[in-house]
Parts: structure tokens; C-alpha cells; sequence
């Protein structure tokens, strides 16, 4: 008999996280599901660690592959997955034991297509300071794609969330991106017809230093313009008037910081056809940014001195570095 849920875990370099995260999904009071871990080439004891666990519990599904990247891992787990719904957990985070008996509730109750739950960042040992509601709240298709959007309520995170897995039939990770979450999970909303969101916290994320989520860089900050301009330039071929100027202000914020960051690290560092690009979008649609209502007014006078006159704009924002110490506009 296949499984009510499919819970799938990318596995690299995590063998002091590890059991702590398995453990924590084998406790869940929901029973019904099967825990595909990934070993994605971990160099580590991770592959004997889920070999262990495989031994012990007859839910539980081993993968071992070449390394490819978290994306690649998760698309192995969509590929061999059973259930009706997916989860994801990331290796080095736990969950509450409840936390998908409650997601299911609220998805099978709702008839809901994506369920969400709250999350608690935790550094050192030591959860970080949050204030939960514990309300439930039901959103139909175009209203859950704004809240997602809007990166408050809802976030653009994988695994806080239970999906219908039809959904993923024509959806995967980008493999050698990063933020993939935000490339991907979009285009699960655009689907849903229904999305139920309870903000009680569920989900533990581990902040960790050496992650692959930690550091910025320019390549960072290109992929996490680009996934915020492939959104805005799909949403603005549908009918998602709010959406589409939420993703415009995102994108436009998204390439200054982008702009920005490039001007820190010195000429030297800059990527000119990062900039190019950038240079070209705001080009583009410099008239809808001016009448954005979410967009604050310095990013609007940011994108018209990038696109009418870069050296003032530069001048600009090094006198503001020098005045404020800030590298955000």
C-alpha cells in the first residue's frame, strides 16, 4: 500500500545533524509515510547513518548518489516518491512531532493542495525570539500567491510546507542555482487552488555558518535577481494584478542590491553582464517602476540613476557608504 506522505531529505556533510533530524521525522505522531533520504555523495559517516535507520524501520528509503547539489537531491527523492503529498526537511534541522499530523489535517480538512506551518530560527542551541499567533488562515489561488510573494506569512521555503504531489509532475529544483526554493516554489502556488497557513511553530531551521545558505557573494545575489525577475515575468503574463507589483518591487530591490553589492567588492569584481542585464530590466519597465505603490521611493530614484547615469548613481552610493557605513540603498 503506498503511503499518505513522502517525505524526502537531502543528505551532505551533516553527520553530527543527522540523527537528530531522522529521529525527530520517526517520532512524527502521523504514521502513515515513507522518509526517502538522499545521500548526496556525502564524504562523511552519512551513508552508514541511513543504511542504520533503513535497518530499523521499514519506511524508511535510502538513495545514494553521485554529489549534485541540494536541487539534485530533492529531484531524486520527487522521482521515487509514493505518497499523495510531499515534505521536505532539510538534513541538519528537526521537527515537532506533530508537525505533520497537523499539516495533514489542515490540507485533508481544507481540501487544501499546500499546507504551511510556522518556524523557529535556532543559533547556538538558543531558538530565536518569535511571536506566533497560532491562527489558521485559508487562502484561495490568488491570494496565497500574494502572501507568498509578500515573504511574511508564507515564505519562499520548501520545507515548511505539505504539497499535493501532482503538483511537482511537471515541477523540479534547478540544479546549480542558488535560493532554488525561490525558483521553484512559485510555480506550486500558481497550481493550488487552496492554501491553508497555521502559524504555530512546527519546524526547527538550524542556522549554521558553513551552510550552503550562508555567505553572500555576486553569484548569490544574481540568482536571487534572476528568480525574482523569472517570477515577475511569469506572473505578468497571468491575471495576478497584486502579485505582479509585489514581484516588481521585489525584482527592482533585488537587482539594486545586486548593483550594490558589486559596487563594494570594487570595480575590479564586478560582473559586467550582471550588470547589463540588470540595466537592461530596469530599462524596460522603468515606467511601471515609477508608478509602483509598494516600490519606496529611493529604490525608484536608484533605478532611474542606474539607467541615465550610473557614475552619479555610484558617487552617490559611496557617499552614503561613507556617511551611514550601509551596503543597502
Amino acid at each position: 500500500m503506498k503511503p499518505e506522505i513522502s517525505i524526502i531529505v537531502p543528505i551532505y556533510k551533516v553527520e553530527l545533524y543527522l540523527k537528530k533530524c531522522v529521529d525527530s521525522i520517526l517520532a512524527q505522531t502521523f504514521k502513515d509515510f515513507e522518509l526517502i533520504l538522499v545521500n548526496d555523495g556525502s564524504p562523511d559517516g552519512c551513508g552508514d547513518i541511513c543504511e542504520a535507520y533503513k535497518a530499523l524501520d521499514p519506511r524508511v528509503v535510502v538513495i545514494h548518489k553521485q554529489n549534485g547539489g541540494l536541487s539534485d537531491a530533492r529531484n531524486y527523492g520527487i522521482e521515487v516518491a509514493k505518497g499523495r503529498y510531499l515534505g521536505f526537511v532539510d538534513s541538519d534541522d528537526w521537527i515537532e512531532p506533530d508537525m505533520y499530523e497537523s499539516l495533514y489535517s489542515l490540507v485533508t480538512a481544507h481540501d487544501a493542495d499546500i499546507a504551511v506551518c510556522g518556524h523557529v530560527e535556532v543559533m547556538d542551541d538558543v531558538p530565536l525570539p518569535k511571536s506566533f499567533t497560532h491562527e489558521v488562515h485559508v487562502y484561495n489561488n490568488e491570494q496565497a500567491l500574494d502572501k507568498l510573494l509578500e515573504d511574511t506569512e508564507i515564505q519562499n521555503l520548501a520545507w515548511d510546507k505539505l504539497y499535493k504531489a501532482e503538483l511537482f509532475t511537471h515541477v523540479r529544483y534547478p540544479v546549480g542555482k542558488y535560493f532554488e526554493d525561490i525558483f521553484t516554489t512559485y510555480k506550486l502556488f500558481l497550481q493550488a487552488r487552496t492554501t491553508v497557513s497555521l502559524d504555530s511553530p512546527k519546524y526547527m531551521y538550524l542556522k549554521r555558518s558553513d551552510s550552503i545558505t550562508g555567505a553572500m557573494n555576486t553569484r548569490k545575489y544574481y540568482d536571487r535577481f534572476c528568480a525574482a525577475l523569472e517570477i515577475y515575468e511569469t506572473i505578468s503574463e497571468q491575471n495576478y494584478p497584486v502579485a505582479e507589483e509585489i514581484s516588481l518591487c521585489r525584482t527592482v530591490t533585488e537587482g539594486i542590491e545586486l548593483c550594490n553589492y558589486q559596487l563594494i567588492t570594487g570595480e575590479k569584481a564586478m560582473n559586467k553582464e550582471y550588470l547589463v542585464e540588470l540595466g537592461g530590466f530596469l530599462n524596460k519597465h522603468i515606467s511601471k517602476i515609477l508608478r509602483n505603490r509598494k516600490l519606496r521611493r529611493e529604490m525608484k530614484t536608484a533605478s532611474v540613476l542606474i539607467i541615465t547615469s550610473s557614475t552619479i548613481y555610484k558617487m552617490l552610493y559611496y557617499s552614503k557608504l561613507r556617511l551611514k557605513g550601509s551596503n543597502m540603498i
